[in-house]
């Protein structure tokens, strides 16, 4: 039956079976059908769509309540065409970009995200529901700026208030089904793809969303009989029996579950240590001795919690029994290069329920690690990894597509936060990172010929795989050394460079507009036509988003490779890749911020390579587009291109003239003066390798346009620190929110005892309706560490303290080098003439006293501002020793002092409480601390001729009745380093005739 378009309307907002009969008449017009989609949108039927699901939002029973979530209700007529008008709203909301400014005029995410929808009593509407939202989200990944809807802005209504309750209700139903099961598959889903942002993180972590995602992943565990031995009597024992969740069914998703838990615990330690210690992990991984080779059914010892920095091994570890079989490194053999202990891999036994495990047979124990004690349960303060570890290594190794993806992202997440054995390294090495890049092989292959205009489920698999698996790569191995040869054993350059070069490829021809039409659809100018009647932008084209994220990826991945090993960084050049990344540098409109982020990136790892700095990066002329940079409109792009001119302004740098000559100086001290931290520390850096070994008149312009004020204050001052407790200070004396609109949140980490556990969820407790102290052990124990963690995490005055420490240190390194670092086209008399004219200019500018006033005050112990509570009674002030960074710099500022003229050695002698100050390091632990002092002590002592004989023996009396000689005796003949032992000896041979 064809209908018009009034006739149509008419229905819709007639009586339900009316409405019906127009909702399935349009449902058979536009499914398939993008032009009659735009059609039926131009005659306004999206907002009667909406009201019909809204209709009942106020409709209530006689009593005010709705009935229980999912009670099965009758389905009646109503709810018939509420799940015509989803289904309806879903075929629109999937057929792009476009179609998202009519729904969003139309008010449909409100309705669809209602109670009426998300926590209705029928399946069949939450799921319609979901599909809804899910197509929202899978358009808004096109969508352009100028949309009313976002990924970003959905993100803030999804998780938060309603929405996120009725999320969390669906992920803890406890009844399985098909439909239930697919609704949580996209619960999942949404979370993985939208929650990018620390405040949705928290929010899902608060709201007890990782808890319930941490359920449904022990779920698979106990589906595949992979549960701890006795887990189900340790749990009795411990109270943890109810957490012990029922086998996942084979509807279940685990990609889903696990890319959504790794999309919230990101590179959060206290996220990660949240997912550790959820009850279910811990009552399906728990964390406890067991002797396979007793019949007893009691565990040798109580549950621990998996440790912050696991040390312990177990005599028995069960779940090292799915990994492959290697020969245990002997002992005595250094930590690093021994194997983890893991045991022969075993076939999957038959599973009767939750109660068995696969590892009920085994009795052989695995062979302890090197670093385990002979009584690995007596040792105070160490503690053991959670079985989760090896479990995620094992599902990388079995699992396949998006699944060993997503497991490989937990375990990165896990693994850098420092949850895992040290020895856990190798085992990743050689049985995780290979897996990662065969995958990438393999999947890269498959998109020769991929028709990107019509992209089926598997076909967004394959390129999500392609677009997520270099940064997971370049996270995994960061900061390490051992990972990155073995990726690069593995070919990780020649991929990663491979996909980086295809990612510039001509893109493939674009399918033809869906919107023509022999009606044309330009709307009279003079017609005024509802927002809901009209389409948007048409949005980016699915293969430019697709190379824009494989670009920023593999840019990752290549900074990632680059960082320690010249072998590395030359593989790349060979590679042909520096023009592909000197392109990423060039400001485009269209170009997203994080793609020029980690372009740079990528250049500061490479720019560590004197060779590739002199030649690749030279020839493609990276400092033009880096220098640009430097005034981009956004701050994250200004941080990030001036940490990659730090390398290319060294003494060595043949890039370090032009820079100059193009005005490099004035922009890094305007930065200097910056308000972002990070930007502060970052062009105090630059500015630091600029005058290194620099002319005396280029360091004395770059003190000038610094300021030489600005430059004590970055030295002396707190400054982060004194602004947060200066914004403190006023907030105590201000309303409450007076504070909230002045300052962060979070800035007040004094926690009342009902804050205190404010983010931890319901699920967490053994009652769920109250917050008083959990009554199981465990849960306490947990709820205490996750405390600590959280506010060393998220304390902004920790942070603020962190930064103050950086750029101070920098400072220092910028007055070290002004001082020293003779200019390197001079001869040796004129440079030592350029440090002494350099010191006294110093000495003038910032004012001798002042100058060894801030020295000596690097080295004492600074009284911290209190974490004050609000509502508390008081709060003491705490103590910082000086940072070993910090010492270096200091004395190594007076040893180039000391190895100027006489006069200068004189000055530093005569201040009696600096060396006082210094004579109390010599036992520090550091190493680098005793070679300097040992430096300090032979320029000291040092006699330029015979007139200064007389001097140079008073200098060395004075040091000898403040204790250095004793303290340098000491050296000389208990000090474990060889190179701290010889550097004694000769301040010792310089120092003791003079001294007598």
């Amino acid at each position: 039956m064809a209908l018009d378009p009034q006739s149509v309307l008419a229905k819709l907002s007639a009586n339900t079976s009316e409405q019906i009969t127009a909702l399935r008449f349009l449902k058979n017009e536009v499914v398939g059908h993008v032009q009659k989609k735009e059609h039926w949108i131009q005659h306004g039927v999206v907002r009667p769509i909406v009201n019909i699901i809204a209709s009942d939002a106020l409709e209530l029973d006689g009593k005010g309540t709705r009935p229980p979530f999912l009670t099965l209700g009758t389905f009646t007529d109503e709810d018939n065409a509420k799940l015509q008008a989803l289904q309806l709203l879903a075929s629109f909301a999937n057929a792009g970009p476009a179609f998202l400014a009519p729904l969003n005029a139309a008010g449909a995410l409100p309705a669809i995200l209602s109670t009426p929808c998300l926590q209705n009593e029928h399946p069949r509407i939450v799921l319609a529901a979901l599909r809804v939202v899910r197509d929202i989200a899978n358009a808004a990944v096109f969508t352009p700026s100028s949309s009313p809807i976002s990924p970003t802005s959905l993100a803030d209504t999804l998780f938060a208030g309603t929405p996120l309750e009725s999320l969390h209700q669906i992920l803890s139903q406890r009844t399985s089904s098909t439909d239930s099961e697919i609704q949580i598959s996209i619960v999942a889903h949404l979370i993985k793809a939208l929650c990018r942002e620390e405040r949705h993180q928290a929010a899902l972590v608060s709201s007890g969303i990782l808890d319930a995602l941490a359920t449904r992943l022990a779920s698979f565990a106990v589906s595949k009989g992979q549960v701890l031995p006795r887990a189900e009597i340790i749990s009795r024992l411990e109270g943890l029996e109810d957490y012990i969740p029922e086998p996942a069914t084979s509807a279940s998703s685990l990609d889903s579950i696990l890319g959504a838990i790794a999309s919230i615990i990101s590179d959060s330690p206290f996220r990660a240590c949240k997912l550790f210690y959820s009850p279910s992990i811990l009552a399906v991984f728990p964390v406890v001795d067991v002797d396979p080779s007793k019949s007893s059914k009691s565990p040798s010892g109580s549950m621990e919690l998996p440790g912050l920095r696991p040390t312990r091994h177990m005599d028995f570890e069960p779940m090292d029994l799915l990994l492959p079989c290697m020969a245990p490194q002997p002992r005595g053999q250094p930590t690093h290069a021994a194997f983890p202990p893991l045991g022969t891999s075993r076939e999957n036994l038959n599973l009767n329920g939750r109660s068995t495990s696969k590892f009920q047979s085994a009795t052989a124990s695995g062979t302890p690690s090197d670093d385990a004690s002979a009584s690995n349960g007596d040792a105070d303060g160490e503690e053991s990894e959670s079985p989760l570890i090896p479990w995620l290594i094992a599902l990388v190794r079995s699992g396949s597509g998006n699944e060993i993806l997503m497991a490989a992202s937990i375990l990165t997440s896990l693994f850098k936060a420092g949850f895992s054995y040290k020895t856990r390294e190798a085992s990743i090495g050689l049985l995780v990172v290979p897996v990662l890049l065969s995958m990438l092989n393999e999947v890269e292959a498959k998109t020769k010929g991929i028709d990107y205009n019509n992209c089926n489920r598997d076909t967004t698999s394959t390129l999500n795989i392609i677009e997520e698996a270099p940064a997971i790569l370049a996270r995994l191995i960061t900061d390490s050394e051992s990972l990155q040869k073995a990726a690069f054993d593995s070919g990780a350059v020649r991929t990663v460079c491979k996909l980086l070069k295809d990612s510039y490829d001509v893109p493939p021809p674009l399918a033809k507009s869906w919107s023509w039409s022999t009606h044309n659809r330009t709307p009279d100018p003079t017609e005024e036509v509802p927002p809901e009647c009209r389409l948007g932008e048409e949005g980016q084209q699915r293969y430019l988003v697709h190379r824009i994220k494989v670009r920023e990826s593999t840019l990752r991945a290549i900074g990632a490779l680059a960082t320690f090993k010249d072998e590395y960084r030359k593989a790349i050049v060979d590679q042909e890749a520096i023009h592909f990344i000197v392109e990423s540098l060039n400001q485009d409109p269209s170009k997203p911020i994080s793609v020029t982020v980690a372009a740079c990136y990528a250049v500061r790892m490479l720019s560590r390579s004197v060779n590739i700095l002199r030649t690749a990066l030279v020839d493609h002329t990276v400092s033009t587009p880096l220098f640009q940079l430097l005034r981009h409109h956004d701050v994250e792009v200004q941080v990030a291109a001036t940490a990659s001119i730090c390398n290319l302004v060294m003494d060595f740098s043949p890039m370090r003239e032009s820079l100059v000559e193009a005005g490099i100086l004035r922009i890094l001290c305007e930065h200097a003066h910056s308000h972002n931290a990070s930007l502060r520390l970052n062009a105090l850096w630059a500015l630091k390798n600029l005058v290194h070994s620099a002319s005396v008149d280029l360091k004395k312009r770059c003190v000038e346009e610094l300021e030489s004020g600005w430059l004590v204050r970055l030295i002396c001052d707190d400054t982060e620190d004194d602004a947060l407790f200066s914004a403190r200070a006023r907030g105590d004396r201000q309303p409450t929110h007076d504070i909230l609109d002045g300052m962060d949140e979070d800035v007040d980490m004094g926690f009342a005892d009902d804050q205190n556990r404010a983010w931890l969820p319901a699920s967490f407790y053994k009652a769920p309706t109250t917050r008083a102290q959990p009554d199981v052990r465990i849960m306490r124990l947990a709820e205490t560490r996750l405390t600590t963690l959280r506010e060393a995490e998220l304390n902004p005055t920790r942070k603020a303290r962190h930064d103050d420490l950086a750029i101070q240190e920098q400072g220092l390194g910028f007055i070290r080098n002004l001082i020293g670092g003779a200019h390197s086209s001079g001869s040796a008399a004129d440079s030592a003439n350029d440090t002494t004219e350099m010191i006294d200019y110093l000495f003038s500018t910032l004012g001798q006293d002042r100058l060894f006033e801030i020295l000596a005050s690097k080295l004492r112990v600074k009284v911290l501002h209190p974490f004050s509570r609000r509502g508390s009674a008081g709060s003491e002030a705490r103590v910082l020793p000086p940072q070993t960074k910090i010492i270096e710099s200091v004395i190594y500022i007076l040893v180039h002092i000391a190895a100027s003229i006489p006069r200068h050695r004189q000055l530093v002698v005569s201040q009696t409480e600096l060396l006082k100050q210094l004579a109390k390091l010599f036992n520090s632990q550091d190493r680098e601390v005793r070679v300097a002092l040992c430096h300090l002590i032979n320029n000291l002592t040092w006699q330029d001729n015979a007139s200064d004989g007389p001097g140079c023996s008073q200098r060395a009396l004075e040091l000898k009745n403040l204790g250095f000689l004793s303290k340098l005796e000491a050296l000389k003949e208990g000090d474990e380093e060889l190179d701290v032992r010889e550097r004694a000896k000769s301040a010792l041979w310089q120092m003791k005739p003079a001294a007598y």
